[in-house]
């Protein structure tokens, strides 16, 4: 739904109904840029659902959970739909599976605070709580794509059973040694972060620090090295429409910074590739 630019314009333009033609561009970018299988993170205006049923038009096999589960006063609330306790969770799970989701995503934490020195904002849910959205997915065939950051938080979601942690930003050793003895996939997202700090892909003139961007970035770059080393699987999604993450280019841009690490995503998107689609 996010076209790398703006949120507040992506949400107007889709809000009375998925745009198909800024769909199709952005189908269109990816496929220039050679990308075959593209699993998103959903949104709550039905922009994900019309992608998917575009996308073999454009050759590309396309995965979406439709839109993000949250906490109701969590983090989500601009690409998803709330609950308050675990009934509604369920029906969101069942809805979701309804219209066609091919996993599940879930919000277990919050964003980064760039305007300070990079903590985590807002609150997570428990790792009980997360553990009973995955057990309700799995009893209805959906892996669980998990929205977290944070090294207590990133621990309770592998704990209960997630199937990709998505961002991880602030893992500890701890918790990379916990993913590559699990097989969960981290899709660490450097772009949106590297890409702050690049003119030529930040349509905005950025106003966080340098200095907190560089640091939040060499963190995660050590962490990557030393999960790599442990075998942990590291994937090349980019947060693809993310500010300053272009569709079709971030991809791009993020298999190129994984590979300055060097990291080899190829196993890690094979297995992706694998699991998150829906088990009969």
């Amino acid at each position: 739904m996010a076209d790398g630019i703006s949120y507040a314009a992506a949400a107007a333009r889709h809000a009375a109904g998925p745009d198909e033609t800024a769909v199709r561009a952005a189908l269109s970018a990816l496929r220039e840029h050679g990308v075959k299988f593209f699993r998103d993170g959903g949104d709550k205006f039905g922009v994900s659902l019309l992608a998917k049923k575009l996308a073999p038009e454009y050759g590309i096999d396309y995965r979406t959970p439709d839109f993000i589960i949250h906490r109701a006063g969590y983090y989500g609330e601009l690409y998803g739909k709330a609950y308050v306790d675990i009934k509604q969770a369920r029906e969101l799970i069942l809805a979701a599976k309804r219209r066609g989701a091919d996993f599940i995503k879930i919000a277990v934490s919050g964003m980064l605070d760039f305007s300070t020195d990079g903590s985590v904002i807002g609150d997570a849910i428990s790792r009980d709580e997360t553990a009973e959205l995955v057990r309700i997915s799995s009893g209805e065939g959906l892996r669980v794509m998990a929205h977290c950051n944070g090294a207590e938080n990133i621990k309770n979601a592998l704990e209960a059973g997630i199937a990709s942690l998505e961002h991880g930003f602030w893992i500890d050793r701890e918790g990379a040694d916990m993913l590559a003895e699990t097989g969960v996939i981290w899709t660490p997202t450097l772009s949106p972060v590297a890409n702050l700090l690049n003119p030529a892909r930040a349509a905005q003139q950025r106003s966080f620090s340098e200095k907190t961007l560089r640091s939040v970035l060499s963190r995660h770059g050590e962490m990557l090295d030393y999960a790599s080393a442990k075998g942990a699987l590291i994937a090349s999604g980019s947060d693809s429409g993310a500010h300053g993450v272009p569709h079709g280019l971030g991809a791009s841009d993020e298999l190129r910074l994984l590979t300055a690490l060097g990291i080899d995503p190829s196993e890690a998107n094979a297995r992706i590739a694998e699991i998150f689609r829906r088990e009969a």
